[in-house]
């Protein structure tokens, strides 16, 4: 079942993290490149998926689950985005991500 249709999904529970502030790693990977050719499936946006590990890393970190209390929601324009299952889960998520970015509605 898609995250998107959990019943849990509360309207205006989401949180955006800066990818610049939680990665400085290249967009795609040189050995790669070299390895494999150019762009396809094996060379992802490093820097973005790198983002949202590490923020799934510090929520994590504070006992928050994710698939329970949170998931990726998408990204772009520089930022990861996060939703989570009620307004008090995304307070605990914006302090703990405070150091990373500004949260959204």
């Amino acid at each position: 079942m898609a995250y998107e249709i959990h019943a849990w999904k509360t309207p205006d529970c989401s949180l955006s993290v800066e990818v610049a502030r939680l990665s400085q790693h290249e967009t795609s990977s040189r050995e790669i490149n070299e390895t494999h050719g150019e762009d396809g499936a094996l060379n992802a946006n490093y820097r973005t998926v790198e983002a949202a590990i590490k923020a799934a890393t510090i929520l994590g970190k504070i006992d928050l689950v994710y698939g329970v209390d949170f998931i990726w929601k998408t990204a772009g324009y520089g930022v990861v985005s996060f939703d989570f299952k009620d307004r008090g889960t995304r307070a605990r998520a914006g302090l703990a991500l405070a150091f990373t970015g500004k949260k959204t509605a």
